[in-house]
């Protein structure tokens, strides 16, 4: 289900993985092109691991993710 952030950007997928780390897939606002944030944030770590994805490198990963998927199903 997507959301918007207070800004209103918006947030694609928030979810807790495996391990209990919050991943979130959101909007960036780089103007320079459309762009994407994937967030992980760890239990009680301060801050966020971040990959900031270009369109090409979101379906880089889009396309890995259809890999590992197809594989294991």
């Amino acid at each position: 289900m997507r959301t918007l952030t207070e800004r209103g950007f918006v947030v694609y997928d928030q979810f807790e993985d495996k391990y209990g780390t919050q991943v979130r897939v959101q909007q960036s606002s780089a103007a320079s092109e459309p762009c994407v944030w994937i967030f992980a944030n760890e239990q009680g770590k301060k801050g966020y691991g971040a990959a900031h994805l270009t369109i090409e490198q979101a379906k880089r990963i889009r396309n890995a993710l259809d890999d590992f998927v197809q594989e294991h199903q």
